[in-house]
């Protein structure tokens, strides 16, 4: 496997997600030294001023965002280290999976969305909510399908459920009108807005799941 320090430094930023957790829940850590046999320590996560307890044996998903690219490897937990500042010994059990940020694989996808027009985001005025039909999905965007009318430009607050609930903000950039498609004849491409890393690599570890469905069905 790769030498970790080809990828990953002290003092940066880091998020952790159980496999095994059903919410997808993300937490931020940092690491804090790569030693020499190959382990990272990095902080135990907190949450609502908790430190998070984690087993030692639990395999965690490690997401490392890194300009151009994100990296995503599995670590075992081998031991805990209660001093000064609490850590968890990570070991490294899979090979790192990079992501080109400027290749982000679109998504074909059914799914159903929530989204409102931002009428003064400075103010938080909004119009009411509307559905929408999500056509695919990447990194960078969405596009969509609805029955509500909007012009390029529009700034949207958009609730997607990606095994993790996302509100995010999105720009519409394209519009198309497609009057034999009723009710949901307008469709939309938008470009996500302000996006967060942790928001990002939420959305491609959705992408990726998906992906492994659709190669396992042999339909990509």
């Amino acid at each position: 496997m790769q030498e970790v320090n080809k990828f990953i430094s002290i003092g940066e930023r880091i998020n952790l997600m159980l496999l095994n957790d059903y919410d997808n829940h993300q937490y931020v850590s940092r690491v804090e030294e790569l030693n020499v046999d190959g382990t990272i320590d990095v902080l135990i996560p907190i949450s609502k001023n908790r430190i998070i307890y984690i087993k030692n044996d639990t395999v965690l998903k490690v997401v490392v965002a890194k300009e151009g690219a994100i990296y995503e490897f599995q670590a075992k937990i081998v031991s805990k280290l209660f001093g000064a500042i609490p850590l968890l010994r990570l070991m490294r059990v899979s090979e790192v999976n990079k992501i080109q940020r400027r290749n982000y694989y679109r998504l074909k996808a059914i799914k159903t969305m929530k989204a409102r027009k931002i009428v003064n985001l400075k103010e938080k005025l909004f119009d009411e909510f509307f559905t929408a039909t999500i056509v695919d999905i990447s990194g960078g965007g969405l596009a969509i399908s609805t029955s509500m009318e909007l012009e390029t430009n529009d700034l949207l607050e958009i609730n997607v459920d990606l095994n993790s609930n996302l509100n995010i903000l999105g720009k519409v950039l394209r519009k198309e009108i497609k009057e034999e498609i009723k009710p949901n004849k307008y469709a939309y491409g938008i470009a996500f807005e302000k996006i967060t890393e942790i928001e990002r690599n939420i959305i491609m570890r959705f992408i990726f799941e998906e992906q492994r469905k659709l190669a396992k069905k042999g339909l990509i």
